[in-house]
């Protein structure tokens, strides 16, 4: 005959019995393990202040930065009276030595090299936008017109092979604009016809409302220049 297995009798466990027994066991687990506990809370806690400091120097930074950069500026363009190319080059130079890894010491950089084209120091100026390049490579609304500068200052060096690499990577950057127009030039120039009608076509499509596509139109074949469409009689205003 088979035997009943008896149930064991339900036991009620009191909730407050119950909240005590788990807050007995969590303080046993945290005197086991208080050495480690307090050591990560107190690394977190330093992680937030030193977060929080690094914050507050950063944009005191940025804020000092600017005031240096806005006064380089108007030497560089005044609003009235002539430009001081050297003093406004002082100026981007003391910012990017001061207060390099902000904003505002990437814009600096960005200017000494432009600054140092106007004067004429094309060497340099290329070196100031290579720096550029490597310092401040994810500021990536300035990297393009850097590259596109960087084309610029080729041609008026005669370096077309470059000019053509550095205008390559503004156009890979920006997207269509005024580093394309100047690729579609230069393979004009090169009799590289296709390649040129390629970026006029393009700037054509993608900026339709622009003087870079007016120029272009100018330069496209025939078969790629879309005429206007027109609507048939009696359509008009539907």
């Amino acid at each position: 005959m088979a035997k009943i297995k008896k149930r064991a009798p339900k036991v009620d466990v009191n909730p407050e019995v119950e909240i005590k027994s788990i807050a007995h066991n969590v303080s046993d687990f945290y005197m086991q393990y208080q050495k480690q506990l307090n050591l990560a809370l107190t690394i977190a806690a330093v992680v937030l202040i030193g977060w929080g400091l690094f914050a507050l120097v950063k944009g005191n930074n940025e804020k000092k930065a600017g005031l240096i950069l806005e006064s380089a500026y108007a030497y560089y363009k005044p609003v009235n009276g002539t430009p001081d190319l050297g003093k406004a080059l002082a100026g981007f130079q003391e910012v990017v030595k001061q207060y390099g890894s902000t904003m505002n010491g990437a814009i600096a950089q960005y200017y000494t090299g432009i600054t140092l084209s106007d004067l004429g120091r094309s060497d340099d100026a290329l070196k100031a936008f290579d720096e550029f390049t490597k310092r401040y490579s994810g500021e990536k609304f300035l990297l393009g017109r850097v590259y596109q500068r960087m084309g610029y200052v080729y041609i008026n060096m005669d370096k077309r092979d470059e000019a053509i690499k550095a205008f390559t990577k503004a156009d890979e950057i920006m997207g269509a604009g005024p580093a394309t127009l100047e690729l579609a030039k230069i393979y004009d120039r090169m009799g590289k016809t296709e390649d040129a009608q390629k970026r006029y076509k393009e700037l054509a499509e993608d900026l339709p409302a622009t003087t870079y596509a007016l120029e272009a139109r100018t330069k496209l074949n025939p078969p790629d220049i879309k005429a206007p469409v027109s609507k048939p009689a009696g359509t008009a205003g539907k």
